[in-house]
C-alpha cells in the first residue's frame, strides 16, 4: 500500500514537459522580452489605439487619458484613439464608435462582432490599408512610454504585421483579493513561452492576447473578426497562421500593464470563458493541435488531484518511488521559480520597501502548492457548468 501511494506523485509531473518549455523560453528570451531601447527618434504611420469595450466601464476614460498623455509626454501626435462601444458614450481626446443593435455579421457575437464592426467602420475612411496599425486594448490596459517607443520602432523596422509584447498586472495592486493577484504571478511568466512561440517558425500559435496586439490593418482586414467564438483573439491569430503562414507574427517588445480580477468569483469567470473559447476553437483545428491543445488543458486540471496527493501525504506514511524523487523535487522547484518571477515580474514597479518585498515574495513560496490547487478550480468548475456566453469581468 505504501509503496503505491508512493505512484501517485506520478501525477505531479503530468506538467513537467510544459514547464520545461516554459524554462526554455525563459533562458532564451530573457534579454529580449521587453525592448530596452526607449531613445524617441522616429515618426511612425498612423496607428490607431483600439479600446473595445461593452460600454459603461469607467475605467475606460482611465485609459482614454493615458494614451493621450503618453503620446503628449513623448511628442508623438500621429495616432487616434477609437473606443469601440455597445452604448452611446462620449470620452474627452477619443473617437467613440457606437455599435448598431442591428449590426449582424454572418457568425460574430460578442467582442468578435464589436472588432468586426469596427474593420468595416473603418473601411468608409480607406484605412485599412498598409498605412495604419491597429493596436488594440482591453478596458482596463494602460499604455506606457516604452511600449509606446516599442510600437513605432516595430513598425518603423518594418516588423512583422501581427506583434505582441508584455503584459504585466501591478494595475489596482491594493484594491480586490490579495489571493488573485498571486494566482496572477502566473501570467506574465508565460508572456516569455508567447515570445518563443510568435517567434519561432514551426507550430502553430496555441493561444494570442486581445490586449498589447499590434496589427498592420490591411492583414486585420483580410483575416477578419466574423467567427462564432467567445475567444476571438486566439481563433484570430490561429486564422492568420493558416493564411500567412508562421512569419506573419512577431514580438515588438512593449510592455502594457493591466489589472488581475478583483473577486476569487471573477477569476473563475475569467477563466471560463478562456476555457469555453478554447474548446469552441477546436473545431477549427487538426488532430495534431487539438491533442496538444488538449494536452494543455489536462495539466492545468490535474493541480487539483496533485493538492490533494501532497495533503495525503500528511496524513498517511509512504515512500515516494525513488526513480520519481528528483523528477518531483525539479518540477516542484521550476514551480516555485514560476510563480517568483511571475510576482515580481507583476510588481517590478511597485514602491515596496525591502522587507515587505521579501515577507510578499515567501508568501507566494508558501501558497504555491494552493495556488496551483486554485488555479485548477476554473476547469472542474468549467466542466460542472458552462456555457458559450461572453461574461463581463468588472474593471
Amino acid at each position: 500500500m505504501v509503496d503505491l501511494l508512493g505512484y501517485l506523485w506520478v501525477i505531479w509531473l503530468i506538467g513537467i514537459p510544459i514547464y520545461l518549455r516554459l524554462l526554455f523560453s525563459i533562458i532564451k528570451n530573457r534579454g529580449a522580452l521587453v525592448n530596452s531601447d526607449t531613445r524617441c527618434d522616429i515618426h511612425s504611420p498612423f496607428i490607431i489605439f483600439q479600446i473595445t469595450t461593452k460600454g459603461g466601464q469607467k475605467i475606460v476614460l482611465d485609459n482614454v487619458n493615458k494614451i493621450n498623455e503618453v503620446c503628449s509626454k513623448i511628442g508623438y501626435k500621429n495616432f487616434r484613439i477609437d473606443v469601440i462601444s455597445e452604448i452611446i458614450e462620449k470620452f474627452k481626446g477619443a473617437n467613440v464608435i457606437t455599435i448598431p443593435k442591428d449590426f449582424t455579421p454572418l457568425h460574430a457575437k460578442f467582442k468578435a462582432r464589436a472588432l468586426q464592426y469596427a474593420i468595416q467602420f473603418r473601411e468608409k475612411s480607406n484605412e485599412n490599408t498598409a498605412s495604419y496599425w491597429i493596436f488594440h486594448l482591453d478596458d482596463e490596459s494602460m499604455l506606457t512610454a516604452q511600449c509606446l517607443i516599442s510600437l513605432m520602432k516595430h513598425i518603423e523596422g518594418k516588423g512583422n504585421p501581427i506583434s505582441e509584447g508584455l503584459i504585466i498586472y501591478p494595475n489596482k495592486w491594493n484594491e480586490g483579493s490579495k489571493l488573485v493577484k498571486y494566482l496572477d504571478s502566473i501570467r506574465p511568466v508565460f508572456c516569455y513561452e508567447c515570445m518563443n512561440m510568435l517567434s519561432q517558425r514551426s507550430g502553430f500559435p496555441d493561444w494570442l492576447h486581445g490586449s498589447n496586439l499590434l496589427v498592420r490593418a490591411d492583414i486585420e482586414k483580410s483575416i477578419g473578426w466574423d467567427f462564432d467564438t467567445i475567444s476571438e483573439d486566439s481563433l484570430f491569430g490561429y486564422k492568420a497562421f493558416k493564411k500567412y503562414g508562421k512569419t506573419i507574427f512577431g514580438w515588438h517588445g512593449g510592455m502594457l500593464k493591466e489589472q488581475s480580477p478583483f473577486t476569487f468569483k471573477d477569476f473563475v469567470k475569467q477563466r471560463k470563458r478562456w476555457i469555453s473559447g478554447t474548446i469552441m476553437n477546436l473545431r477549427y483545428q487538426t488532430t495534431k493541435e487539438k491533442a496538444l491543445v488538449l494536452y494543455r488543458l489536462s495539466s492545468w486540471a490535474i493541480g487539483f488531484f496533485s493538492f490533494f496527493v501532497m495533503i495525503l501525504s500528511f496524513l498517511v506514511k509512504q515512500q515516494v518511488i525513488y526513480f520519481l524523487q528528483p523528477l518531483l523535487a525539479f518540477n516542484y522547484i521550476l514551480l516555485l521559480a514560476i510563480y517568483q518571477i511571475g510576482f515580481q515580474m507583476n510588481t517590478s514597479e511597485l514602491k515596496f520597501s525591502m522587507k515587505k518585498r521579501i515577507m510578499e515574495h515567501v508568501i507566494v513560496g508558501i501558497l504555491t502548492p494552493l495556488l496551483l490547487f486554485l488555479e485548477s478550480i476554473p476547469i472542474w468548475a468549467w466542466i460542472r457548468h458552462h456555457s458559450n456566453e461572453f461574461e463581463i469581468i468588472m474593471k
